[in-house]
């Protein structure tokens, strides 16, 4: 594939996911921390837009108070989309690392990205 095309179609996919990917890690972020949820002992009740938004990330719907709908089917597809469009601009990126950067320092920073969550991981069962 020619890079022009592939900077091309990294630049349009990333640029049309940029705000539901936006949307993701922040909703993600903190989630990571269950802010989206109550403390046992009463001491935090989460923000009703936190909730809110927590649900879309997590169920593809909009709760408000009492309204619980059903998840948003096409939300799923977008999402499914979303996902298979940054596995490509993510693919296209490492190609076009290996194309402008030395190969040596983007084989480790790889190696990196993979060791450093793994060792995460393995310190957190000691």
């Amino acid at each position: 594939m020619n890079i022009k095309v592939m900077r091309s179609i990294h630049l349009y996919l990333g640029v049309f996911f940029a705000p539901l990917l936006l949307f993701f890690i922040i909703s993600g972020s903190w989630q990571t921390f269950n802010l989206n949820h109550a403390s046992e002992d009463g001491s935090y009740e989460p923000p009703a837009i936190i909730k809110s938004l927590s649900q879309v990330h997590k169920n593809q719907r909009w709760v408000d108070r009492a309204m619980v709908p059903q998840p948003s089917v096409p939300l799923q597809w977008l999402i499914v989309l979303m996902s298979v469009g940054v596995l490509a601009t993510t693919i296209l990126g490492i190609i076009m690392a290996f194309k402008y950067a030395q190969g040596w320092i983007v084989w480790g920073c790889l190696l990196m990205g993979i060791m450093i969550p793994s060792f995460l991981l393995w310190i957190a069962r000691l």
